[in-house]
């Protein structure tokens, strides 16, 4: 595993990133796109990454902005995320640069290590584009804004591009509707402030018992367990040593742009996912790429939530076929760390 920073745009951003590099002895091979969600950053797929190398798949885990080893937000992005900006069109331009970032980071990935085509059959090369929870927003952004880059960009993103992965990413993070039963530790203002980040980091890596659910279940969200989890099986968060933990896990200003950022940007989040999920305009210029919503059966409700927004917005507009919904059965939020062979081999079954 190595690490590095890539230059994304000529104002001179980077992004850091963790690389399980090239397989060894293999002429093709396929390379996966990873973005992490809130609080805890790109290292929290380490064990993926090797997972994924004796497996013959490259593994790339990028740093989103402000996290530690890329770029830290200007002090006008910042305001804009942290406030909402002055219009839509701050908001706008904002959700464009974050896609864009991503989708050039890829770009400059693929010419820089010289990743391998698409084959012909399909069957190998070429990259899927994966964001878990929060870090959802950012492949789909990234796909969505495309149409916005130089052409020969869009080109090589089109011909490389086979899939696009979401991972257990709540309603709001697309602008989707929030069921009323929902809870999370970042939003009860019972809690002092400064430990809602702290207890939502320990609260999401439980394992949650739900009512019976299938693919094709009734979406009763009364029978989702929204605040308490399993008793039968210890939450990831202490499973982690604490050297390590102090390194995966942030709860500095670089964490705190999140929560802000789906609230004052929700009319942005969702344009993107439909435009990315949705759009006659980006299909033609993605032909290759299957979009996909991954998650666990034992995830907190938020993320089976999303599952089912996704389902019910892509039914309501006619498209839903055109998604592959894929449940893992057991799987908390955190499986990348607690079974990282499993995590891989799902990723691979949308790829």
């Amino acid at each position: 595993m190595s690490s590095g920073t890539l230059v994304v745009n000529t104002a001179g951003v980077e992004l850091a990133y963790l690389d399980s590099g090239a397989p060894a002895d293999a002429s093709s091979y396929t390379t996966i796109f990873a973005v992490h969600g809130m609080i805890f950053t790109n290292l929290i797929f380490q064990k993926v990454l090797n997972a994924a190398r004796s497996k013959g798949v490259r593994f790339v885990a990028i740093q989103r902005r402000p996290f530690p080893g890329s770029t830290p937000f200007t002090a006008e992005e910042l305001n804009v995320i942290l406030t909402g900006g002055s219009s839509e069109a701050d908001r706008d331009a904002q959700i464009a640069a974050r896609g864009h970032e991503i989708a050039s980071f890829v770009d400059a990935f693929i010419q820089k290590f010289k990743l391998p085509p698409l084959s012909d059959d399909g069957k190998t090369g070429g990259v899927a584009l994966l964001g878990w929870s929060v870090g959802g927003a950012f492949p789909v952004a990234a796909v969505a804004s495309s149409s916005t880059l130089p052409t020969n960009v869009q080109t090589r993103l089109g011909s490389y591009v086979r899939s696009l992965i979401v991972y257990e990413s709540a309603p709001l993070v697309f602008g989707l509707p929030t069921p009323t039963q929902n809870w999370v530790p970042l939003i009860d203002t019972t809690m002092p402030e400064n430990i809602r980040l702290p207890a939502f980091g320990q609260w999401c890596t439980g394992y949650f018992d739900h009512g019976d659910i299938t693919l094709s279940s009734a979406h009763d969200h009364d029978s989702l367990s929204w605040i308490l989890s399993s008793p039968e099986r210890v939450p990831t968060f202490y499973n982690i040593p604490v050297d390590q933990l102090n390194t995966i896990a942030t709860y500095g200003n670089d964490a705190s742009t999140d929560l802000p950022f789906l609230f004052f940007f929700s009319n942005q989040l969702k344009a993107v996912y439909s435009k990315a999920f949705n759009d006659k305009d980006i299909t033609a210029k993605f032909p290759h790429m299957k979009r996909s919503f991954l998650c666990g059966d034992k995830t907190g409700a938020f993320g089976v939530a999303g599952l089912w927004a996704v389902q019910d917005d892509q039914k309501e507009n006619g498209t839903d076929s055109s998604v592959k919904y894929k449940l893992i059965p057991g799987a908390n939020h955190f499986l990348v760390w607690d079974d990282p062979e499993k995590a891989f081999e799902a990723f691979m079954d949308l790829v």
